[in-house]
C-alpha cells in the first residue's frame, strides 16, 4: 500500500518564482530540515523531466545518506516532482503543485508518497531511527513550507 503525505501553504509572490526556487533542488538545504542540499549530475542545464541529480540528507549528528533523484514533472509554474531511489530501489516520489491561491499569491501543495514495501519500511525504520516516517515527513513539510515562503516573499515582488 502506498502512503501519501501532502501540506500546503499560500506565497504571497508568483508561481514562476515559486517554481523557480523548488525547482533548483541545490536549494533545498536552505529550507528542509532533513535535505541538506543536492548535487546536479549535469551542472549549467536546467532540470527537465528525466534529469538526474543526488540529495543530500542528515538525519541527527551521525547519521547521513545520498540518494539518486530523477525528475518526473517540470511544468513551470505548475508542478515540479521527482522519484528518489537510495540504493537502486525506488522509496518514494515528491511534487510540489502550484496553482493561484483565491486571494492572491501561489498556493504550493507538497506531497510525498512513501513507495517503499513493509520489509523496507521496517529497514528503514531501523537504519534512519525514524519509526514513523509519515509523521516525522509531515512535520519536515510544514517546516519546509514555512521556511520556502519566507525565503520567496523576501525575493519576489507581490503578487497582485
Amino acid at each position: 500500500m502506498t502512503e501519501v503525505v501532502q501540506e500546503r501553504i499560500i506565497v504571497r509572490a508568483p508561481a514562476a518564482a515559486v517554481y523557480a526556487a523548488v525547482s533548483d533542488v541545490r536549494r533545498m538545504g536552505e529550507w528542509s530540515p532533513e535535505c541538506v542540499g543536492a548535487t546536479l549530475d549535469a551542472p549549467g542545464s536546467p532540470l527537465g523531466v528525466g534529469s538526474t541529480f543526488r540529495g543530500h540528507n542528515r538525519q541527527g549528528r551521525w547519521r547521513s545518506w545520498t540518494t539518486r533523484c530523477t525528475v518526473t514533472a517540470a511544468d513551470p509554474g505548475r508542478c515540479f516532482a521527482f522519484d528518489v531511489r537510495l540504493a537502486g530501489t525506488l522509496v518514494s516520489t515528491w511534487r510540489f503543485e502550484l496553482a493561484p491561491a483565491a486571494d492572491g499569491g501561489t498556493e504550493v501543495v507538497q506531497s510525498w508518497w512513501d513507495r517503499r514495501g513493509p520489509a523496507r519500511r521496517r529497514v528503514g525504520a531501523l537504519t534512519s531511527g525514524i519509526r514513523d516516517r509519515s509523521r516525522h515527513n509531515r512535520d519536515g513539510m510544514r517546516r519546509t513550507l514555512a521556511a520556502l515562503k519566507v525565503s520567496v516573499e523576501c525575493v519576489a515582488p507581490p503578487h497582485r
